[in-house]
């Protein structure tokens, strides 16, 4: 690279970030211009190129560039490099945002909905009744009896590709958008990360985690779908996952659904009002619960010292793209659910 083409792409670099500090505070244009008018096509372009591809591109694309910049740390020289460095990764860091990361950048849902900072706990103690009793009512009809848990036949491909089908029809699908969940090609790494899946930015693939239990993969690759579609934030791609799944027809994809939110609104009812959380637990069957615990204990499996640096770099991450909560984000799901049942559309 000459010295003259590493200026004007350090230039264009420069310019470029300007530009997204002026974005960054104008959610409308994004909305406007990016959201309805540009990703619809970049999507689209992805879609095309990699969708039919039956592994992952981007896990692909991902070990070839860990392999190329350990290569080039062994050659690296800060003298020689250090602005070549700067370009590439200028050049990443933009395609990440042009590609799919503006999308951090919108009005949240939250906002857009006008929910109050702080949850009512009466309403917070009926959604999870809600959910307590949906989750019962499907266990009851998957199930042989109440202590045995939701099992399913199912091999991962056709989980995924149930995932994919209830995405498809689900009314919360963005017009033009469509998406598609894979299986990773680094199962076992992403377990020891403790991650369940994740979306790739560069190729838009929904990676899903296929070694956790097989009702959570179901929930996950809606989740990663989500992502697909331009829900940055963690809570609303929880959010979207949620409704799919809840509102589907296969019962036990309503399921998985049912059982994943009632997971969070207990968790989060227990922090307001033990008392009550501990008599809905009672009330639980067995094989509900027994489901709840093959997914703690799947990933207390994997649990290894390195898992807290993994999650401390990704709470980072996300703080730097505007969710503030950070890997804590996951859980403001709740403030969604609650909002739905009390103010139903």
């Amino acid at each position: 690279m000459s010295q003259r083409i590493q200026f004007r792409i350090l230039i264009s670099i420069a310019v470029f970030f300007i530009g997204l500090a002026v974005l960054k505070n104008n959610p409308l244009w994004i909305e406007h211009y990016y959201v309805q008018k540009l990703y619809p096509h970049i999507s689209y372009l992805n879609q095309r190129l990699w969708s039919w591809v039956p592994f992952s591109v981007g896990d692909i694309g991902y070990g070839l560039g860990i392999v190329m910049l350990a290569r080039g740390l062994i050659r690296f020289s800060l003298r020689k490099h250090f602005w070549k460095s700067i370009a590439i990764i200028g050049i990443l860091v933009a395609l990440f945002y042009t590609s799919w990361g503006l999308h951090y950048f919108k009005t949240p849902m939250r906002v857009q909905r006008g929910l109050p900072d702080t949850l009512s706990v009466d309403h917070l103690l009926q959604t999870t009744h809600y959910y307590a009793e949906q989750t019962t009512l499907l266990h009851n009809i998957l199930s042989k009896s109440v202590s045995q848990k939701v099992i399913t036949d199912l091999d991962n491909r056709s989980l995924l590709a149930l995932a994919t089908e209830t995405m498809e029809h689900t009314p919360s699908r963005p017009e033009k958008l469509h998406g598609r969940a894979k299986a990773t090609l680094f199962p076992t790494l992403l377990s020891y990360m403790g991650f369940g899946g994740y979306a790739n930015p560069f190729t838009h693939e929904a990676q899903v985690n296929t070694l956790q239990p097989k009702l959570r993969i179901l929930t996950t690759a809606c989740h990663e779908i989500a992502h697909q579609w331009g829900f940055a934030a963690e809570d609303e791609a929880n959010y979207i996952s949620i409704k799919a799944t809840t509102k589907a027809q296969n019962s036990l994809v309503a399921y998985a659904g049912n059982l994943l939110a009632f997971q969070h609104l207990i968790n989060s009812l227990y922090r307001a009002d033990q008392q009550h959380a501990k008599e809905i637990m009672t009330s639980i069957p067995e094989g509900v619960l027994a489901n709840i615990r093959e997914v703690r204990a799947f990933w207390e499996r994997y649990q290894n010292p390195f898992e807290p640096l993994f999650e401390t770099g990704y709470d980072q991450y996300l703080k730097a793209n505007h969710q503030q909560a950070g890997i804590q984000s996951y859980s403001l799901v709740v403030g969604l659910l609650v909002n739905d049942f009390v103010n139903p559309k």
